[in-house]
């Protein structure tokens, strides 16, 4: 290893090491509460050392951010390279972005905590605001990759599509976001809700995917029914009620019936994939 290569690695160990300190001092302070000196001192290292990598406070908090939604990037492109289907790839996803909320539980209700727009009108150094659109782009492009799993459900007809891919993965994506934000305080939420805190936010996406499924099998078996209605009338043809065909009109109901129930099992079985 050349010594070029030697002082690369050293340097790329020490930011490291410092993001984490960062970490643990902005999950205890918030970040209008961390200092450069709290996270030195967390870091075992002098305050200019700091500085060598990041231009301040925000810039060390903004790098944070950036490297844990990189983080959550990987694991996104990483179940896409699985070819799962729809359902499947949907619930992995959520599972995903639920470990990254409960890794960075204390960072991402600091961030909650802070009004992204103010802290951009403070920001003057050109890293800080290299940074900031950083983190703004990223953040863009994850709930792209939400967006594109939803609507992938869709068009495998896994979830209804009431409000079209876009509103739809922001109204689930915010439901998480607001459940686990309420888990941040189990006791609070338990003495509310009278609820144990522990797997709530699965459980909630649980339920609105089961709502959602359960939306989509009714109109599924809605178009069945109007379609095996429209075939006996066709064949039947004009008739009086008391017309001898009136028999065969009710053994056609009943074989119309009978492939009601088996096209709707076929679909059924397309609506639930086998795992």
């Amino acid at each position: 290893m050349s010594v070029q290569e030697r002082h690369r690695r050293e340097r790329r160990a020490r930011g490291q090491a410092i993001l984490a300190a960062a970490s643990k001092v902005f999950a205890k302070h918030g970040l209008e509460g961390a200092t450069i000196e709290m996270v030195a001192r967390e870091a075992e290292v002098a305050v200019g050392t700091v500085y060598l990598y990041f231009s301040s406070r925000d810039d060390l908090y903004l790098n944070l951010i950036a490297e844990r939604l990189e983080q959550l990037r990987a694991r996104y492109l990483d179940i896409f390279a699985r070819g799962l289907d729809p359902l499947d790839e949907l619930k992995t996803i959520a599972s995903a972005f639920l470990d990254y909320l409960r890794e960075s539980r204390e960072i991402f209700l600091s961030q909650h905590s802070v009004v992204f727009s103010q802290l951009h009108q403070r920001l003057k150094r050109r890293s800080e605001l290299r940074n900031f659109q950083r983190v703004t782009d990223l953040s863009h492009e994850l709930f792209g990759l939400w967006e594109s799993t939803i609507r992938r459900a869709f068009v495998g007809g896994v979830i209804a599509n009431s409000m079209g891919p876009k509103k739809t993965a922001a109204v689930v994506w915010a439901s998480m976001n607001g459940a686990f934000m309420l888990m941040g305080d189990g006791n609070f939420f338990r003495d509310v809700t009278g609820l144990n805190p522990e797997h709530f936010v699965d459980e909630a996406l649980e339920s609105h995917l089961a709502a959602s499924q359960l939306s989509v099998r009714r109109k599924k078996e809605t178009r069945i029914l109007n379609r095996a209605r429209k075939k006996p009338r066709a064949a039947q043809g004009p008739s009086p009620s008391s017309s001898p065909l009136q028999g065969e009109g009710k053994s056609a109901d009943r074989a119309s019936r009978a492939r009601i129930s088996r096209e709707s099992n076929s679909e059924e079985v397309a609506v639930h994939p086998p795992a």
